[in-house]
């Protein structure tokens, strides 16, 4: 089994420094927690389970006692005798003989079920999509801040350029050169605040605006380190997949629909009793018994219906069980890919990407290096932090995916 130092969120901290939460910063856990109660677009899929429950209480009152009462009378004129006045009154119940109640009971048990599998599942992808536009605004803030720093650079160094060409010591190329620098480095630091903003508005929209239409994330909250192998991912996706389970529900349901089906076309006896009036004085009662004997409607068209649709789902349930298989192995491989690369990243590429800053200005100062390769040196370094920062991203986008594909 493969395990993972438990050190591995200390790798991230030269990226993203742990803080207390400010003022209109949220947590990932609290965002999740606020998006599963507001989001209205989960609110309108977990109403679909008091539809189901109203199926359960349907089944429930169906099978309970509901008699037929039935009544009919004439009055007859009647030449030289008096008149006549008849009426009879019944009451009856069908009895289902044959399991039927219990069989829609259970049917309307294993919808129940599976609506809920259901919303669990929409539960599993909002989740997941809260994670990652959470750990996108807050890759795009430290890209932003990172991009004010270049930009607070580039304006000292346009200062010292300036300082330089009052002096005669370089031309009015290189002085227009620091000038570009510093304007591109403000551009992308306006653009990268409008990204981070935008960022911040779509996680606001997927927690309902609960709390601010544009909640800010709090620092890194860290990233939980893998200590399990493939196969016990896969083994815990199968047990834990919502949508594999509400496929299997639903092929239980469909079979029991089977069954049912095949019952509802027997003979059920229909029980009952009459009172009745005839010729002014006489009254009579009894009981009646009838037997429906249904020749003609043996519901053959909802058999092939009911076969149609259990063969769809059973290929559905095929289909989710070799999309966990791939995306398991998809996430899990990303993973360890995601996790060499920052590991490589951290060890050769941010460190000295953050000194160079600071050494580059002192160069320039003291004349050392001149603009042009100031410039280069200077995007080098810039590049390097931002991939340091994408490593990272990788590695978090990484294991939303593998939570997402196992389900938990």
């Amino acid at each position: 089994m493969i395990r993972w130092a438990a050190g591995l969120a200390s790798l991230l901290i030269t990226v993203l420094a742990t803080a207390t939460l400010a003022a209109g910063e949220i947590s990932l856990h609290q965002a999740v927690e606020i998006a599963v109660e507001n989001n209205p677009d989960l609110a309108a899929v977990a109403n679909e389970l008091l539809v189901a429950r109203s199926e359960l209480q349907r089944a429930n009152y169906i099978s309970q006692f509901n008699p037929e009462l039935a009544t009919d009378s004439d009055y007859r004129f009647r030449s030289g005798r008096s008149n006549a006045q008849e009426w009879r009154v019944r009451l009856s119940q069908q009895l289902e003989t044959f399991g039927q109640p219990a069989l829609r009971q259970r049917s309307a048990a294993i919808g129940y079920r599976g609506t809920e599998a259901e919303v669990r599942n929409q539960i599993r992808l909002l989740t997941a999509a809260v994670k990652m536009t959470f750990y996108e605004a807050l890759r795009d803030r430290q890209r932003s801040e990172l991009l004010t720093e270049l930009e607070s650079l580039n304006k000292r160094l346009l200062g010292a350029a300036q300082a330089r060409f009052n002096a005669g010591e370089i031309g009015r190329i290189d002085l227009n050169l620091s000038r570009v620098r510093y304007g591109e480095s403000r551009r992308a630091r306006i653009e990268g605040r409008e990204a981070y903003r935008l960022q911040c508005s779509s996680l606001g929209r997927l927690l309902g605006n609960g709390g601010d239409a544009a909640p800010e994330p709090a620092a890194d909250p860290g990233i939980e380190s893998l200590r399990t192998d493939l196969d016990d991912l896969l083994t815990v996706a199968r047990t834990n997949r919502p949508d594999a389970r509400a496929a299997k529900l639903e092929i239980a349901r469909l079979k029991n629909e089977q069954i049912l089906n095949q019952r509802l076309a027997l003979p059920n006896p229909t029980v009952g009793g009459f009172f009745g009036h005839e010729q002014n004085t006489e009254r009579f009662g009894g009981l009646s018994i009838g037997l429906s004997v249904p020749i003609f409607n043996r519901r053959q068209a909802e058999a092939t219906a009911i076969a149609a649709r259990l063969a769809q789902s059973q290929q559905r349930l095929r289909a989710v069980e070799l999309n966990i298989e791939h995306e398991v192995r998809d996430a899990y491989t990303r993973y360890l890919a995601a996790l060499r690369g920052l590991r490589a990243s951290q060890e050769d590429v941010a460190g000295p990407a953050r000194e160079s800053f600071g050494l580059l200005e002192r160069a320039f100062n003291s004349g050392k290096i001149d603009l042009l390769n100031l410039s280069v040196a200077e995007r080098q370094a810039f590049e390097a932090q931002i991939g340091y920062l994408d490593a990272w991203f990788n590695l978090a986008s990484a294991k939303v995916a593998l939570d997402l594909a196992v389900g938990s």
